[in-house]
């Protein structure tokens, strides 16, 4: 049953492995413009060509020369096993990254576990004179593995997930090859829960939303801010500020609402969707003037996968509060009608 009309969609599972600045030499660069050089691309295809049929790839690999960071730190080579002299061979990024794009083609998903990889794979395009623009379709495994396989915003490890899907480990993490062929396993069995999932309840969007909820554009750094009139309660302010009309900043479009706005500590968030550019998240928070009266401040921007998994595990959380409040309370309810 074809109900997510996403058929035939290929995504690409890419991992990288990285070399890092020594704390206590001299840094040729800012850290903070290249926390991590990348010194290996792999990456393998999963053709979806429907709910319960994936075709994987030869893993795509090849290793980088830096020429930044060509001293080995220490702490990566003790978890990826590689040393100074490993450093020395390899192509250049510019020739390995225009390989990898002429190997992923046109028409993908680009895929990762965790986010950390394209905030790297950025930093080191920028550092090398190349545009920062990579593939508008994003999809991070980690959330969407936790959601259909445990039902659960908390994260988990690669190495976790491929022993909870029992897939065969035959060679150690850490190398750039090896973790994409793992998580390219662990993403064809996620794909195929969720389907299981939807097909059993479509239209739940609170346990097993679309499919298009984990895609995001990772391109997309335009946000919304707006403040409300300054009132004398902090409540009057905050009510004012999320009336605020939920539209998407590039287009406009009014956006559909995945999570409604809700207290989280001293902040409100809200989850949401445009149907062209992808997931928002909302944030409100009452300021203080000078004065001693209150205005609201608002931010609706763009996000990924996990910036959208912790407004979900924030909304799981006051859920869970809730219900233990109300079976408490009904307890003691019952405890009073007894006496």
């Amino acid at each position: 049953m074809n109900n997510e009309n996403v058929f035939p969609m290929t995504f690409v599972v890419f991992d990288m492995e990285w070399n890092q600045p020594i704390p206590y030499m001299p840094s040729p660069v800012d850290p903070k413009i290249l926390p991590g050089e990348i010194i290996e691309i792999g990456a393998v295809k999963v053709q979806m060509l429907s709910e319960n049929e994936y075709i994987l790839s030869r893993p795509f690999s090849m290793v980088i020369r830096p020429v930044y960071y060509r001293i080995m730190n220490k702490q990566v080579s003790k978890v990826i096993n590689k040393s100074t002299d490993d450093l020395k061979s390899g192509l250049p990024f510019e020739e390995v990254y225009r390989r990898f794009l002429e190997w992923c083609g046109e028409d993908y998903v680009l895929c990762t576990w965790g986010d950390s990889d394209i905030s790297i794979l950025k930093a080191n395009l920028k550092i090398h004179g190349l545009s920062s623009e990579i593939n508008d379709r994003f999809l991070d495994i980690q959330p969407l593995f936790g959601r259909v396989a445990e039902n659960t915003a908390q994260q988990r490890s690669v190495a976790y997930a491929v022993d909870f899907y029992r897939i065969p480990q035959t060679d150690d993490f850490h190398s750039a090859e090896r973790d994409a062929w793992y998580e390219a396993r662990i993403l064809k069995e996620a794909l195929i829960d969720y389907f299981v999932i939807r097909s059993k309840d479509p239209g739940n969007e609170k346990d097993c939303p679309h499919l298009r909820t984990y895609i995001s554009n990772p391109n997309l750094t335009t946000q919304k801010k707006w403040r409300s009139e300054v009132f004398s309660s902090e409540k009057e302010a905050i009510k004012m500020t999320l009336r605020e009309p939920m539209n998407c900043p590039i287009c406009e479009a009014p956006l559909d609402c995945e999570i409604e706005w809700f207290a989280s500590g001293h902040t409100w968030l809200s989850l949401w969707m445009c149907p062209t550019h992808g997931s928002l998240s909302g944030k409100v928070r009452a300021k203080r003037t000078p004065k001693q009266e209150f205005f609201g401040g608002g931010q609706l921007r763009f996000v990924n996968g996990n910036a959208a998994r912790y407004v979900r595990e924030k909304w799981q959380e006051k859920n869970e509060k809730e219900d233990r409040s109300a079976i408490i309370a009904s307890k003691y309810e019952e405890k009073c009608e007894e006496m």
